[in-house]
């Protein structure tokens, strides 16, 4: 399979395919999924991000709603950071 056919597989069924070559591997996957992801690690890897996220869980959980953060108050590295 070529790689043009590779791509359109993986956009339209919207999975990842491995393209494996001598020199190594690598795994193509819809620009909407990378971005995902990407978002995924950025809010683990910020502590702030990641405490409200778990706080949020754990209300959610104990159906406890109207006590979660704000979008705002999640998000405060990107308001910082475009300040």
């Amino acid at each position: 399979m070529g790689l043009g056919e590779s791509i359109a597989r993986a956009v339209h069924n919207g999975e990842e395919a491995a393209i494996v070559s001598d020199a190594g591997a690598v795994v193509l996957i819809p620009q909407q999924e990378f971005e995902s992801m990407r978002e995924t690690l950025r809010l683990l890897s910020d502590p702030r991000a990641l405490k409200a996220l778990l706080a949020g869980h754990a209300q959610r959980n104990e159906g406890r709603l109207s006590d979660l953060p704000t979008i705002e108050q999640v998000f405060h590295d990107l308001q910082d950071s475009h300040s």
